[in-house]
């Protein structure tokens, strides 16, 4: 009897030591190496390091009052990132962007086209850079709007772009037919005509500030003040030519753009100081098939500031 109850005893602590054993073994399995540690934080520096937009600058573009109607992810297909733009209002349609912002692919009604680059003023092509104005002027502006500027009733994809910087601002708005093959419905930019559509007399230098007559293309006057230096003022003059400052804007409701214009006189030596805005708006012209001025413009001049 009691050699049974040894023989027992020591099946039973055999039994509980190999169990104890697996426990340990199963334990240090389910617990990472330091080696799967470390590779686990490189991989997610290296997603990290891939990322063409910030979690911040992705999370304020995807504002409504920012986004324009589309939703903004970032993606990757066999470990390569890119942008994505899609809409809730239209399921079939999307619009990615390569990791390298040079590459625009839209798909749409069973169609797939590829969105050509247009060019900055100086020849170089314009990136898909996107920004919904985040971190300020530094970013500028650059994004998509779904807009019908020709009035069929379907809608075109208008890349609107701001450039900005100290003294110059610069629009550009490309407008691509994706219920057709893609291709870029033409917009003439109306920035000369509008310059041209005043004249400006200088009439005489009061309290640090030019006194001159506008008349606008209606034959209306306006009175405006430029501020400049004394000895120079009579060296002012006006040039009918595009301004430093230009803005286009998109009315989503209303299928057309607004331009606008600062106007001031040529200073010798200085740049930067206006008197005025011009405003005009674009429509589509279906008989040309171009975008182009369809309103007149409208003058408006800045107060003579209190001195």
């Amino acid at each position: 009897m009691k050699g049974n109850v040894i023989l027992w005893t020591l099946l039973l602590t055999l039994a509980m030591t190999a169990c104890g054993q697996n426990m340990e073994v199963a334990l240090e399995e389910r617990l990472p190496e330091p080696e799967i540690q470390e590779a686990e934080q490189c991989e997610e520096s290296l997603r990290e390091s891939r990322r063409i937009m910030s979690e911040e600058a992705l999370e304020y573009t995807n504002r409504e009052e920012n986004s324009n109607g589309f939703v903004l992810t970032e993606r990757e297909e066999e470990g390569v990132p890119f942008l994505e733009f899609t809409r809730p209002d239209a399921p079939d349609f999307s619009l990615r962007i390569n990791q390298d912002l040079t590459e625009a692919v839209v798909e749409y009604q069973e169609r797939t086209m590829s969105l050509e680059r247009v060019e900055t003023p100086n020849g170089a092509p314009y990136d898909w850079y996107v920004s919904a104005g985040y971190g300020g002027l530094v970013s500028g502006y650059s994004m998509p709007f779904w807009v019908d500027l020709t009035g069929d009733g379907q809608p075109e994809l208008a890349w609107l772009r701001h450039g900005s910087g100290t003294g110059f601002h610069e629009s550009v708005c490309t407008v691509y037919n994706v219920t057709g093959e893609g291709e870029i419905i033409p917009l003439v930019e109306p920035w000369e005509e509008m310059a041209a559509s005043i004249s400006v007399s200088p009439q005489a230098w009061e309290d640090g500030y030019i006194r001159s007559f506008v008349t606008d293309s209606q034959g209306q006057l306006h009175t405006a003040w430029q501020w400049v230096q004394e000895e120079v003022w009579q060296d002012c003059w006006y040039w009918p030519g595009k301004s430093g400052w230009t803005s286009l804007e998109i009315d989503q409701e209303r299928g057309t753009l607004e331009a606008v214009m600062m106007f001031g006189l040529e200073v010798p030596d200085m740049f930067g100081i206006y008197m005025g805005e011009l405003r005009t708006e674009l429509r589509y012209d279906a008989e040309r098939g171009v975008i182009v001025r369809s309103g007149p413009v409208s003058v408006s001049v800045y107060d003579k500031p209190e001195n």
